[in-house]
Parts: structure tokens; sequence; C-alpha cells
């Protein structure tokens, strides 16, 4: 009789949970053809507007990652420079559902329905985030790394930041030394 109850009580809390996980998502990386030939970067040359909260955040996070790896920031004459791009929209606010659902057994048949009905602020936002990696000398791009992020307000968080810096730049090759 016990495991009449708890079975299906474990089975229902497993699906709950595995619902609840948060989803990660794949960094997709093209490179060029030819050898990367980085060993000191700078950041790409952006607007004369002032940083935002985002930028500050990204930056710090990618040259914290890009030193662990073995590269010098180099304002001077860089062998790459780095740039990001964000893009968000908002997500769309989940709506109410109804389900039914039918069983039998032994016991004759048994029905049911169930209605979801979302409580509470859903003003996430969901995005791509991109590295791009330029030659300084040939003036190209030799590496991009994106991924799809989700952001819970308008400026990404530090942690927000150094997740998607952190996902992205492990797939950099590490400096080689010359």
């Amino acid at each position: 009789m016990l495991k009449r109850i708890l079975l299906p009580c474990a089975g229902t809390a497993i699906l709950v949970l595995s619902g609840c996980a948060t989803q990660s998502s794949a960094v997709r990386v093209d490179k060029a053809d030819t050898e990367l030939a980085c060993r000191t970067f700078d950041w790409r040359p952006a607007s004369a507007d002032a940083a935002s909260l985002t930028d500050q955040r990204v930056r710090a996070a990618a040259l914290k990652r890009l030193e662990e790896k073995g590269y010098t920031l180099s304002t001077e004459k860089p062998d790459c420079q780095i740039a990001y791009g964000l893009s968000t929209q908002d997500l769309a606010k989940p709506k109410p559902r109804v389900g039914v659902g039918v069983g039998g057994g032994s016991g004759g048949a048994r029905g049911g329905i169930g209605v979801s009905v979302p409580i509470g602020s859903h003003k996430q936002q969901v995005g791509t985030f991109t590295l791009d990696v330029v030659d300084v000398a040939k003036n190209a791009q030799v590496w991009s790394g994106t991924m799809d992020v989700d952001i819970q307000a308008q400026q990404i968080s530090d942690e927000e930041a150094d997740e998607a810096v952190r996902a992205i730049l492990e797939k950099f090759p590490d400096r080689v030394a010359k």
C-alpha cells in the first residue's frame, strides 16, 4: 500500500524538479582558417558614449578570463581586439493552461483536470551574446563565440556576464607561447 503512494509521488517530484532546471545553451564557435596570432588584446573601439553597467561587467569578466588563458591587455599595439554584442528581447508572459487526463487500471477508470495559472512577475529577457576577436594586423575577424542567454533585468548582472563570458571563452584557445 505504501509503495502505491510513494512511487507515484517520487515520480511526480522528479518530473516537477526536472521542469524547473535551467537550460544550458550551447556555445557556437566560428573561426577563420588561419592560426590565431594573438598574444595581447584590447577592446575594439565602440561609441564615445559612457560605458554602461553591462559594458563594464562584460569587459571585467572578459579581462579576467583572457588573462587566465595567458593573454595580456595592451592598449598600445594589441595583436587582437575584442568586441561583444548583446541583443535582447522580452520573453512572453506565460498564459494559463488547462490539462485533462484519463487513466484506467484494475480499480476502474479515473480522470482529472488540472489548471496552470502563472503567478507573479515574468519580466524576463532572452538574448544572444557574442564575443568577437579581430586580428589587428589583418583587420579581419578571426574568431567568434555566441550563446543564448537568459537575463533577469534590463542590465546584465555581474553573475550573468561572468557566466556567459566564461562559457564562450572556454572554447577560445589558450595562448601559445612564441
